[in-house]
């Protein structure tokens, strides 16, 4: 049997439309409160933690120890919801989140601080790649884009709506901040209790179980193309972490020292989440539509240059434009990647595991960037920002290499392996710039 052609056939089967969409309204509604309480404090923690006389660089520890959190447990969490269902690891996730802001209200003095932040973060990346995971093992691969644009709204919904309430709230109620965090993530966990399904770990999903046992089988039919494929996704997972972590940092700490208020860093943040929610369900219909590696490929370098052009502004309306811009761009980049992702960890192993790789790699920079990116804005608040943007560009340029077999466009519900048709392997692709063939059920996208 084609390995290629019958994950294809389980995956495009997916999950009957009732239970797709319950799962994406659980999973949407949880990410939405979970992202609103977390979003409510990360703004507002560095300025916090200034106001108490911490150093930038203590700050950048506080900050990447989120993550450091996140980053032990994504791959484990990927394993487990691959193994066990996702809700188990969703409910265990919500419980640590809630639990380290628990703690950041107990406790005082950056290494206690910075240990809730662990437990923060260790519940927060379980619960995402959890997420990410029963998505990608549900949901029919032309209709992926669409569904981690659900998931994503759901985010960036949160993201807008949080800092607003944090930037209310202020700096001087942290306390106060820090359990209505904890209280939303307990929120959050009611839709997972009460849409998603129980699942015994003895009867692991339908589609999960009939995809391994299938790369299992097939593993040696895909070999080093589609590996290159995942090397090009993990290298973007690599560079949007370490944008990430530069944000964590640095973004309100640039804002203060343009001196902006805590309410306009707020506002920053909302105007950074709001394109996203007016373009997501655009940007998920082109990439289950158009070629989803050129969407990356323009998307990237338009963030690159959005990361880099930031410390160079010194104008509101400015900030605010390329804030919106950069969002439009990510509304694009998010589902591009994890569509991307969820047909080549299918082809080569566990749809779980290849969340928790993508993820895991993506949190390890976020940790290098907010642990560095403190220290290099003491020394020029310029540096980090340019040092992410020339991350982001430099990925961009190896993209042609690595991506040139993976296949770019979903048909028929279901991506045609890359160097594959139906009929049998395919002609050797042409150069990146000149090779664009005509899609067809019949013929794999080749860039």
């Amino acid at each position: 049997m084609d390995g290629g052609r019958a994950v294809a056939r389980v995956a495009s089967a997916g999950a009957p439309r009732a239970a797709v969409a319950r799962l994406l309204v659980a999973l949407t509604a949880a990410t939405l409160l979970q992202w609103c309480g977390s979003f409510a404090i990360a703004p507002l923690l560095p300025l916090y933690l200034r106001d108490r006389h911490v150093s930038a660089a203590a700050v950048g520890v506080v900050m990447a120890a989120f993550f450091l959190g996140a980053l032990l447990s994504q791959y484990l969490a990927g394993r487990a919801a691959a193994r066990h269902g996702p809700r188990p690891v969703l409910l265990a996730g919500l419980a640590g989140y809630a639990a380290g802001c628990l703690g950041l209200v107990a406790v005082g003095g950056v290494a206690a601080t910075a240990a809730m932040r662990v437990l923060q973060g260790a519940g927060a990346g379980a619960f995402e790649v959890a997420t990410l995971t029963a998505v990608a093992a549900t949901v029919a691969p032309g209709m992926r884009g669409r569904a981690f644009s659900a998931v994503f709204t759901g985010q960036l919904l949160g993201l807008t709506v949080g800092p607003l309430l944090g930037g209310l709230a202020g700096e001087r109620h942290m306390d106060a901040m820090f359990l209505t965090s904890g209280a939303a993530a307990v929120l959050a966990s009611l839709p997972v209790v009460w849409l998603l399904p129980a699942r015994s770990p003895s009867h692991p999903s339908p589609a999960v179980t009939q995809l391994d046992a299938l790369t299992r089988v097939d593993r040696p039919a895909f070999g080093r193309r589609h590996a290159r494929g995942l090397a090009g996704l993990l290298l973007i997972a690599a560079c949007g972490g370490f944008a990430t972590g530069v944000y964590e940092t640095c973004w309100s700490l640039l804002m203060r020292r343009e001196g902006e208020s805590t309410a306009f860093i707020g506002v920053t943040f909302a105007l950074f989440g709001l394109p996203y929610l007016v373009f997501a369900w655009p940007a998920g219909w082109l990439v289950d539509r158009l070629d989803r590696r050129r969407l990356l490929m323009v998307t990237i370098t338009l963030r690159g240059a959005a990361v880099a052009a930031y410390p160079f502004l010194h104008s509101r309306p400015l900030i605010l434009v390329i804030g919106c811009l950069e969002g439009i761009v990510l509304a694009v980049i998010y589902p591009a990647s994890q569509a991307l992702l969820a047909q080549e960890s299918a082809r080569t192993g566990s749809v779980g595991r290849g969340q928790g790789v993508f993820a895991t790699t993506q949190t390890a920079w976020t940790v290098l960037a907010a642990l560095l990116s403190g220290a290099l804005f003491a020394a020029d608040p310029r540096l980090p920002f340019v040092l992410a943007a020339a991350a982001l560009l430099a990925t961009v340029a190896t993209l042609p290499t690595l991506f040139r077999q993976v296949a770019g466009v979903a048909l028929g519900g279901s991506a045609v392996p890359a160097g594959r048709t139906a009929g049998g392997p395919a002609p050797a692709p042409g150069r990146w710039a000149r090779a664009r063939r005509r899609h067809s059920p019949d013929r794999e996208s080749v860039i």
